[in-house]
């Protein structure tokens, strides 16, 4: 059985680029259509470049699911 990371994700987090160049991870919400919400506001008033809207594991639920062969 396949599973998307998606699928098991706690929350969304955006990854964008500041104008000084360095890319960080801004925010969690619980909600997909929020995180993409903020990331599109974000774009528009220019203030970051937006790289993508990712999930959010938790560190031991992703080594559990891995250790499982779930994804790979």
């Amino acid at each position: 059985m396949t599973v998307r990371i998606a699928e098991v994700a706690m929350a969304w987090t955006v990854v964008v680029t500041i104008p000084t160049g360095e890319t960080v991870a801004a925010g969690n919400w619980p909600d997909l259509i929020e995180a993409r919400t903020w990331a599109r506001d974000t774009n528009r008033s220019r203030l970051a470049r937006v790289r993508a809207v990712v999930p959010l594991v938790s560190a031991s639920g992703l080594t559990r699911e891995l250790e499982r062969g779930v994804w790979g």
